[in-house]
């Protein structure tokens, strides 16, 4: 019995000083709510302790926010999950056009952060936004839109009488979505508020179960979990998939009301300038491995849900360039560059992307800020055109 206590009292110990230990020197714990800091405009920002994060809370180098010149909007697919803060799209973009860029990009934001950005940054004089836009879950009443909600701030007050809009001031579902959005599972409480188990969750368990999946026959739940396809390409998560085909669904009330608030928002951009704000359309990692699929002649192969969920995503993709269209915004799509760079990738035998995880690697990113690039020259010539 003592032999027990003893060892229970060892645990125990060691348990507490590695927690310590995570805590003083890892961003871990890591979890939904974790290292942010409550804006009423913008939902949240980043906390500025974090490694790469300036003092106004993005990913910048310091002082990075006075005399930019693009601001680069968005959310993880902008602010560069997976990649360092270098390779990230608006650094990338930076890199190829030689513009002052500020990533503007947090992970979970979505239209109306954006809109709250745009015209702060062409208000401290940019000379243009890219908005980049995630058809995945940016029209989704989650996180930023229900942090935005919550703070009743005279901004979003005044803009909600200024254009009439829908999806914030309770006329939909909106709260039960953010209620809904908000709970969590105990499993999950734990691995987002204990650094130990936060450790195992986001770096060891997915490295784990993908050397097992390499090393080994997929296993019965393995294939329950991922949608698999053949020839190298990667597989991707069952859940992701099916919840952005759920978030990117207009024929449901609370995404239409969002889809009606942004078309209100881009008429507003639009208003600011000919060729001052663009449309950045960045694809998920379904939507890129339906259009390699496409290619090659073999969406036969894929599961109805995998195609539904895209084909979802893919209308409001449409619906997206049918608004930029109709309102004269530079609009550009980052599939078909995406795409190109995936199946580069296959041919090389490299990973594009991880196994459980939908943003992209390096690759990845150099084909959103190729795409970037392209529309910043239409937004430059659009504005050129204007002033003569």
């Amino acid at each position: 019995m003592k032999n027990l206590i003893a060892l229970l009292v060892s645990v125990t110990l060691a348990f507490v000083a590695g927690e310590a230990m995570l805590r003083m020197f890892t961003p871990f714990p890591i979890g939904t709510q974790s290292h942010r800091s409550i804006d009423a405009k913008y939902g949240y920002r980043l906390d500025p302790t974090l490694g790469d994060i300036d003092e106004d809370g993005f990913r910048n180098l310091a002082g990075a926010h006075h005399g930019f010149q693009v601001a680069a909007v968005g959310d993880s697919m902008t602010y560069g999950n997976n990649v360092d803060s270098a390779h990230a799209w608006p650094a990338a973009f930076a890199a190829i056009t030689g513009e002052r860029t500020y990533n503007f990009g947090v992970g979970s934001y979505g239209i109306y952060s954006y809109h709250a950005i745009v015209l702060d940054a062409l208000a401290a004089g940019a000379k243009g936004a890219i908005v980049a836009v995630f058809p995945g879950n940016d029209f989704a009443m989650v996180f930023s839109a229900c942090d935005i909600m919550d703070a009743h701030s005279d901004f979003w007050l005044a803009e909600q009488e200024r254009l009439q809009l829908q999806a914030p001031t309770g006329q939909t579902d909106g709260q039960s979505q953010c209620t809904k959005a908000r709970s969590v599972s105990l499993k999950t409480k734990l691995f987002e508020n204990v650094a130990i188990l936060s450790v195992y969750h986001y770096g060891i368990r997915d490295r784990a179960k993908s050397l097992y999946a390499h090393l080994f026959a997929a296993s019965d739940r393995v294939l329950s979990e991922y949608y698999m396809f053949p020839d190298g390409c990667p597989s991707v998560s069952r859940r992701s998939v099916d919840d952005a085909g759920r978030m990117a669904d207009l024929s449901s009330p609370e995404i239409a009301a969002m889809f009606a608030d942004f078309e209100r928002f881009a008429a507003d951009w639009a208003e600011r300038g000919r060729g001052r704000v663009g449309l950045l359309v960045l694809p998920s990692k379904e939507r890129v491995i339906y259009e390699h699929l496409r290619r090659r002649g073999q969406l036969a192969i894929a599961e109805p849900g995998f195609i539904r969920s895209v084909e979802r995503q893919m209308a409001l993709e449409a619906k997206i360039r049918e608004v930029a269209d109709r309102l004269d915004l530079p609009y550009r799509s980052a599939v078909a560059a995406t795409a190109d760079a995936l199946e580069e990738a296959i041919l090389a035998g490299q990973r594009f992307y991880p196994d459980s995880d939908g943003h992209p690697f390096e690759s990845g990113y150099n084909a959103f800020a190729r795409t970037a690039s392209s529309l910043w020259d239409e937004m430059q010539a659009a504005t050129s055109e204007a002033s003569h």
